[in-house]
Order: structure tokens, then sequence, then C-alpha cells
């Protein structure tokens, strides 16, 4: 360690024991914190409205991907490119025309899609 007069080297500032300060305390008991870039932490509403814009967007999909999942013959090009403009069209819109409220529900479409997507191979969005 260095003396209080002299520059920290690169392996003080590495190694040091102390904790750096952080703008936001560690959330209750869990020891982790959020991080300062993202601005302040969702809320429960903003967590309601997001998880309300995946089920949304869920029974959306099921709607439009009811034909192909019943029936092997029918096509899903068409089904694949209004679930994208769904997901992704309507829910820029909400994110970025509609302003502070609609922003989660957007988000959550979006989110839909690729969760979606990926827990299905693609079958569910009709990509595979």
């Amino acid at each position: 360690m260095t003396e209080p007069d002299e520059r920290p080297t690169l392996s003080d500032e590495l190694f040091e024991m102390q904790e750096a300060p952080s703008a936001r305390s560690a959330q209750d008991g869990l020891g982790l914190s959020w991080p300062d870039f993202l601005g302040d932490p969702p809320g429960t509403g903003e967590v309601v409205r997001g998880a309300a814009g995946f089920l949304a967007y869920a029974l959306i999909n099921l709607i439009v991907m009811w034909a192909p999942m019943h029936n092997s013959g029918a096509g899903t090009g068409v089904q694949a490119v209004v679930l994208v403009v769904v997901a992704f069209g309507f829910g820029s819109f909400l994110v970025w025309g509609v302003g502070r409220n609609g922003r989660p529900y957007g988000f959550g479409m979006m989110l839909g899609w690729v969760v979606l997507t990926l827990l299905s191979l693609g079958f569910a969005t009709g990509l595979g």
C-alpha cells in the first residue's frame, strides 16, 4: 500500500478492499444494486404494464398462428410479417410515440416476440 502523500499504483486501485461509493444503496438484503446508467429502477406499475404487453403479444401470436399450428399445409410467411410488424412496429410506436405510460407495454410486446421465438425455435412466430 502507498503512503497517503504518494500516488496509488494500479495494483492498489485494482485490489483495494474498500467499497466504491455508489449513488444507489443495495436492495433489501439481496446485495444487488441498480446500475446508475439505467436511470431509476422500474416501479411495480411499469413491471405490470410490461407483463401485460408480453401477454397481449402472446394472445395476438396465438390468434395469428392458429391456422398454421393446426393445418400443416398453411403458409406462415404472411403471419410472420404481421407478427414482426405488431411486435416491433406497434411496440416501437408505444415506446417512442406514446411516451412514459406506453413504454413498458411496448417493450413487453417486443420481449414477447423474442421470448416466443427463442422458446419455440421460431415456429410460434413463423420463422421456423
